[in-house]
């Protein structure tokens, strides 16, 4: 057991100390070290994510608490290690870089080697994003079968929900928690209609 502990450790310390941009940016980057190891299908990466985005806290650490829990589970202990483990592994490269910067923050803001590494790496972050948004989409028009753990047929309301919800926020300004609820509810309501439909 010690052998996964420490390659879940390992794993998301590699993810939060090299992946720049936020929980979005992550998302592509912790998909592709999960899958590669092949400790969870891509059907229920799919679902952790979705959960992570429900529940309070940001998106990596709740993806890795889940993973981690995953992984090491069904039993409590076990997976409660798992849990502590990758939470650990991807909140500590944060902790430890914040607090030599927060040592020497103007010297650090100014420091023009500090600001020419952001200028090359913002490119990157929003690739990263791109392909998080690229994988929500997919899986959002094309739903990942639970069996199968591949794309299955066209969902005909991803498009349109996604096109007033984006309309909604960006230029009705309404906010993401009423947005979560309204979708949630559309969800509810389509696949009561599809299970009444068959």
């Amino acid at each position: 057991m010690m052998g996964i502990y420490w390659d879940l450790f390992f794993v998301f310390f590699k993810i939060g100390l090299f992946s720049f941009g936020g929980g979005l940016a992550m998302v592509s980057v912790i998909q592709q070290e999960v899958l590669a190891h092949g400790w969870i299908p891509a059907a229920e990466y799919a679902r952790i994510i979705t959960i992570s985005q429900m529940t309070p806290g940001p998106i990596a650490v709740n993806t890795a608490t889940y993973v981690g829990a995953r992984v090491c589970g069904p039993d409590f202990v076990p997976a409660f290690m798992g849990s502590f483990i990758a939470t650990l592994g991807v909140s500590l490269p944060s902790f430890i870089i914040v607090y030599f910067v927060a040592r020497s923050l103007e010297k650090f803001s100014q420091s023009r080697l500090v600001k020419e590494a952001l200028c090359g790496i913002r490119p990157a972050v929003i690739a990263f994003m791109i392909t998080a948004v690229i994988f929500f989409l997919n899986i959002t028009v094309f739903p990942i079968d639970n069996a199968t753990s591949e794309s299955s047929t066209f969902n005909p309301i991803g498009i349109p929900v996604l096109a007033v919800l984006f309309y909604l926020h960006y230029y009705r300004k309404v906010g993401a928690i009423t947005l979560m609820l309204i979708s949630g509810i559309i969800g509810v309501l389509a696949v009561s209609y599809t299970h009444l439909r068959a």
